[in-house]
């Protein structure tokens, strides 16, 4: 089918096999192409809120930003015996 669009080649290796298998668990109507569209899309947005969830942690940290002193563990560690 005539397209202006990039098209992308992907080998059916063994883990590409493994990963439409479990697709076709997940979407048994799906045909395998359609189901390699549906992973890519499915592992966007997977990958998407990851990013999201890391960003909220560590705004919910830098709460604790300033908490302690400069040089504060550099003091606590002089006081431990060798």
């Amino acid at each position: 089918m005539p397209t202006t669009k990039p098209r992308y080649v992907v080998t059916d290796t063994a883990e590409v096999a493994a990963a439409l298998d479990v697709a076709q668990r997940r979407w048994p109507d799906l045909s395998r192409s359609r189901a390699l569209l549906r992973l890519v899309t499915v592992g966007a947005q997977r990958l998407d809120a990851e990013e999201e969830t890391h960003a909220e942690a560590v705004r919910a940290l830098s709460q604790f930003a300033g908490t302690y002193p400069e040089g504060y563990l550099d003091q606590l560690r002089a006081e431990w015996p060798q």
